[in-house]
Formats: C-alpha cells, sequence, structure tokens
C-alpha cells in the first residue's frame, strides 16, 4: 500500500512526469522548461485549509529572499474556483505564483493526499523533498539545498532537458503504482449506502462528494457506511451523524 508516512520516502530522488499549467496571472509553466535551469517548488494548498494559510508568511518570506535566484515557487489550488482563490491569494497577500488545478492532474501526477504538501525539485531534476504539512522554516527545510542548487543553475550544470525527459522514461510512475493501489483497497458500496455516498458532501473540507472524494476522512465514513446498520433512520439523519462524527473543518485534518 502506498501510505502517507511512506509518501516522502518514495519520491525521495525521484523524476516527476513533465507538465504544463496556467498560472493565474495568465502564463504558462512547463516543467520540461524550467528543470535544471531553476529550482523548482510546488506547494499543494486549498483555501479551506487552516495549516495552507498558517504557513503562507514563512513561505512568502523566503520567496522574497530568493526572487532574484534561479528560482520559482507556484501555489498549486486545489481545483477551487477562480474567485475563491483570487480572494486567498488578496487575503494572505501571496507573493509567489498561483495556478489552479482544475481536474487534480497535479495531485494526481505527485500522488497528494494532504494539505499543504510541498514538492522541491532540484537543479538534478529530481525531487529532494517531499513535505506533508506546513512548512515552518523554510529556510532550515530548503537551504541546505537550496544553495547548491543555486550555484549548480547559474553556472549551467543543472540538468538537460534532453536528459530529464530520457531519465523519466525509464522510470516506474508513483501516481500509476497509487492508483493501482486505491483500486484494490476502494471500499464498494452498493444498494443504500451508496445512494449516501452520492448525496452527501464529504466532511473534510475538501467540497467534493463523498463518493468522489479519496482522502482518509472520505474512505473511513464509506467503510463506516458499508457495514453500518442504516435501518430506522433517514439519510438526513445519517448524513449529520456522520458528518459530526468525521467532520474535520476547524479541527485536526484526518486527510492522511
Amino acid at each position: 500500500m502506498f501510505q502517507a508516512f511512506k509518501r516522502p520516502l518514495q519520491w525521495q530522488g525521484k523524476y516527476p512526469s513533465d507538465f504544463e499549467i496556467q498560472l493565474t496571472n495568465g502564463e504558462k509553466f512547463i516543467l520540461s522548461e524550467n528543470i535544471g535551469k531553476k529550482v523548482i517548488v510546488l506547494n499543494f494548498f486549498a483555501t479551506w485549509c487552516e495549516p495552507c494559510r498558517s504557513e503562507i508568511p514563512e513561505l512568502n518570506s523566503f520567496f522574497e529572499k530568493h526572487r532574484d535566484d534561479p528560482f520559482v515557487m507556484i501555489g498549486i489550488n486545489d481545483g477551487e474556483s477562480r474567485q475563491k482563490v483570487e480572494t486567498f491569494v488578496g487575503d494572505y497577500q501571496v507573493k509567489f505564483s498561483v495556478a489552479i488545478d482544475k481536474d487534480n492532474a497535479l495531485q494526481k501526477l505527485f500522488t497528494v493526499r494532504s494539505f499543504p504538501t510541498t514538492v522541491y525539485i532540484g537543479t538534478d531534476g529530481r525531487v529532494q523533498i517531499y513535505e506533508i504539512g506546513p512548512i515552518m522554516n523554510a529556510d532550515i527545510a530548503f537551504d541546505a539545498l537550496f544553495k547548491k542548487d543555486v550555484a549548480a543553475a547559474s553556472s549551467g550544470q543543472g540538468i538537460r532537458k534532453e536528459a530529464y525527459l530520457e531519465a523519466i522514461k525509464n522510470q516506474k510512475n508513483l501516481s500509476q503504482e497509487e492508483s493501482k493501489d486505491e483500486e484494490k483497497d476502494e471500499v464498494r458500496l452498493a444498494g443504500r449506502a451508496k445512494t449516501i455516498a452520492e448525496e452527501m458532501y464529504c466532511p473534510c473540507g475538501c467540497s467534493d462528494i463523498l463518493k468522489d472524494c479519496s482522502f482518509k476522512t472520505a474512505k473511513d465514513i464509506k467503510e463506516k457506511l458499508s457495514t453500518q446498520n442504516l435501518a430506522g433512520k433517514s439519510d438526513e439523519e445519517i448524513i449529520k451523524e456522520l458528518d459530526k462524527e468525521f467532520c474535520v473543518k476547524g479541527g485536526k485534518s484526518r486527510h492522511d
């Protein structure tokens, strides 16, 4: 199983697959056009995520300190509306670039299952840091690698695009491996339990219908629905009970 505590170790030293995403400022970011030339930091976040909000000042500080270095930081939002994201960016004065992961394509690519998750890609083209949870001190988290990577980028010693593209051809795709594991672990619902999962919004804070959410909270609820005696209560009563038991908004996240 691709468990959360193993994920950072499994990503360590791996080449991320190439991708392209549009930033909210209208520009496009293509990984293969930047890899080896810059240090790349991707911060996966959601506007409803309290730990995401708490780490913004630290990320802003690190970005401002190194804005003149060969370095790019992008906040990757959890497919929320542009209005929500722009309000969040304004309210928290986000200094770095932001993109909206509309179809959660990058979340799947980087096997992100919790927010925030931060991915540091060095100038050798490999994932050097895969951090689940808020960055408390970016200088401590990044600087030892950052100085070396900036020096490599500045001297043209980073991985070449051709070498990177060749490397990812010969590497096991972690997102595909996790998808296989998730298929094995998926709770199969039927009858009334399936109907409730199609009616209920997941209380993890992701704003997805329960049946579509893949976070741990949703899996726990589906597991309970699959074994719970649903007789004698209305769908609404059952949903309220599940919301009360599993709700994580304003509390500790159970995404992983």
